[in-house]
């Protein structure tokens, strides 16, 4: 594989207006997949700073899920929470303040605020962008910190099947095809494991047996991804549906004595999602109008349990979540001008009921909605011939007309503004500055959750109002791609978490925080070594702090990864990645602050082509996380899975 191609497979490219609108388009591909809902890329358009995974990256990293090819982006952090949710932070923000998109509709389930991105297959994703900092208007309220905007996949064919340690399986396969002028894309993807491995077992004092068999990790997920798109008349549609289902267990937080602070001893017996969308563009002499629908279903039942044996249930809760949305964006020239309109709206409702046992008499049946809605325009001008700007302005609103048992909620409002200037600086420089304010409204969940007795509720709760600033120098030249992007967020009642005492009970509450300050840079460097290798380096440096100048939890002050890529002939491509992950601080459990220490991890990738038939190829694939075993904590008492090991066969087709 040349330099060129590699580079591109790295995928960790700053994504100049120019190359994000080329790379979004293949040639071969009918016109509905020019469909792009939500911050397409014309020329004079100035975004924030984004990182882009395309397809052949997402093959060269073998993720088996979103999570998995997040892993090791400039200014990303991932983490699975004590929920046994895999969520998303950029640059030290809260993972409700980075919002995921598929095609333009939001997957974020709006009772939580966020989605689990370890149960969206990776299989059915054809590119993935991360938007970092002040993003467009257009993506509508609460995307406050940044987007992980998946766009599905949409040419060819690629089939995967891997099994490993501890019972592990991973099965996934697509495939686009041009049928009678509608191009369908199906896909479908399986993925289970028996347990996760222990690292280092003394890192788990508690609720852990004596083996190598992380307590109640065990999985299983099926996905089934289905898509048609087409031309009806000047009008191009696309429709899809996306549906996973999930059963699994939560590791317990090892670090606490059941007898004085229980963990959770949780299980989801059942977690159901859907969504259906339906995106659509048309060309009005001269204007654009792009808009897309979508409508969520999800649901999931949680079982908790009294002791790490999970013989006796303590509680049952069941949730059953209906979310209706829509967005439309009409853009169009008005003289030296480009202007961009847009509207989003989204009602959801969530319908809550809790089991007490051993009574097993379910409790009432607690209605919630909550509705949001977003105006907003921007504009582009050219101010000279290398120097364009952008500045955006729009408003959001937030209501909770259906609040259970709690009290009643007023209507929230928040203006929402941007603005972003890029400069080519001649040669292969470029120089953009971007920065703006955003609100995002608490959940329903922050708002009136109890979490089967672990939360003191907090009605009271205002929204998160966030000042950023985004500089961004970068160079690019026969291969070698350098990038700096320093950056300054500032954030008024951040919504933060406190361990409250209260009859004999350590429970936890949501607060709004004063002020709070995150500072730091991203940083990248691609470089081709002769025609057979590729060297990456990515890294965040990050100083997050509140008013007192104290360091923010969970904030790594550091996260680098290098990777070593070697492809000395096209049927033979390794990849090795060293990741850093810096010193932290999280709560314990009895509210003390803790340390959470520094750890490297080592990762390998590699393939090897066997043979090839009629179009198609088939290649062994060769995975390990975490080669040492080394021990990562991303929180306290829940630490990262040790060594994992797949083994498989990918078949694809040729050329991809």
């Amino acid at each position: 594989m040349q330099p060129d191609c590699r580079a591109a497979l790295l995928g960790l490219l700053l994504a100049s207006p120019a190359s994000a609108q080329d790379a979004g388009v293949a040639p071969s591909l009918p016109a509905s997949a020019l469909i792009t809902v939500t911050a397409p890329a014309p020329e004079g358009r100035v975004l924030s700073p984004t990182v882009r995974l395309d397809t052949e990256a997402l093959e060269d990293r073998q993720p088996r899920s979103i999570a998995d090819a997040l892993r090791g982006l400039p200014g990303v952090s991932l983490r699975t929470n004590s929920r046994g949710e895999t969520v998303a932070r950029v640059r030290g923000s809260e993972e409700r303040q980075t919002q995921v998109f598929l095609d333009g509709a939001p997957l974020s389930v709006p009772w939580d605020g966020r989605i689990d991105l370890g149960l969206i297959p990776a299989g059915v994703i054809g590119s993935v962008s991360v938007r970092k900092g002040a993003v467009p208007i257009e993506y509508g309220a609460n995307a406050v910190a940044g987007v992980v905007d998946l766009q599905s996949r949409r040419e060819g064919f690629s089939a995967i099947a891997q099994a490993g340690n501890y019972g592990l399986a991973n099965v996934s396969g697509a495939a686009s095809v041009l049928l009678a002028g509608i191009d369908l894309t199906i896909g479908a993807a399986h993925q289970s494991q028996d347990a996760q491995r222990v690292a280092d077992p003394a890192a788990l004092p508690f609720s852990q047996t004596a083996n190598r068999r992380r307590t109640n990790t065990k999985s299983d997920a099926n996905s089934l991804f289905v898509a048609a798109g087409g031309a009806l008349g000047a009008v191009l549609l696309r429709a899809s549906v996306l549906h996973f289902s999930a059963a699994r267990g939560i590791a317990p937080e090892s670090d606490r004595d059941p007898a004085l602070a229980a963990p959770r001893y949780w299980r989801y017996p059942a977690v159901d999602f859907a969504q259906a969308q339906i995106s659509a563009s048309a060309d009005l002499d001269g204007a654009e109008l792009r808009g897309v629908l979508w409508r969520q279903w999800f649901g999931q039942t949680i079982a908790a349990y009294r002791s790490a044996d999970y013989a006796v249930l303590r509680g049952r809760e069941d949730n059953d979540d209906d979310t209706l949305g829509g967005r439309a964006t009409l853009s169009h020239g008005a003289g030296p001008v480009a202007l961009r309109w847009s509207a989003s709206a989204q009602q959801a409702d969530h319908i809550q009921r809790d089991t007490a046992f051993p009574t097993d008499a379910p409790g009432p049946s607690l209605a919630y909605r909550q509705t949001l809605f977003s105006l907003g325009a921007e504009a582009d001008v050219a101010l000279a011939e290398a120097t364009h700007l952008t500045v955006g302005l729009g408003h959001d609103w937030s209501a909770n007309p259906r609040t259970g048992d709690k009290p009643a909620q007023p209507v929230r409002g928040a203006w929402a503004f941007s603005a972003g200037l890029r400069r080519a600086l001649g040669g292969e420089w470029q120089l953009s500055l971007t920065g703006g304010r955003r609100t995002r409204f608490a959940s329903a969940r922050e708002l009136f959750g109890e979490s089967l007795g672990r939360f003191l509720p907090n009605p009271g709760l205002r929204p998160e109002r966030i000042w950023s600033v985004d500089g961004e120098i970068g160079f690019r030249r026969g291969g070698i791609t350098l990038g700096l992007n320093p950056f300054y967020a500032r954030t008024d009642d951040g919504i933060g978490q406190r361990v409250i005492s209260d009859a004999g009970l350590s429970l936890r509450q949501r607060f709004n925080q004063p002020r709070t300050t995150s500072f730091g840079v991203d940083a990248l460097a691609l470089f081709p070594i002769g025609k057979t290798i590729t060297l990456a380096l990515t890294g965040t440096w990050l100083n997050a702090r509140d008013q007192m100048g104290a360091p923010l939890l969970q904030r790594p002050s550091h996260e680098a990864m290098l990777a070593f890529d070697w492809a000395p002939s096209p049927a033979f491509d390794m990849r090795a990645e060293w990741r850093r992950i810096g010193p932290a601080r999280d709560l314990g459990a009895a509210g003390d602050v803790v340390q959470l220490p520094a750890a490297d991890e080592l990762n390998l990738r590699a393939t090897f082509a066997l043979f090839a038939y009629r179009g198609a190829r088939v290649t062994a694939t060769l995975a390990i996380d975490n080669l040492t075993d080394a021990l990562v904590i991303p929180q306290s008492g829940l630490p990262a899975p040790g060594r994992t090991l797949r083994l498989g066969l990918r078949l694809s087709s040729d050329g991809d």
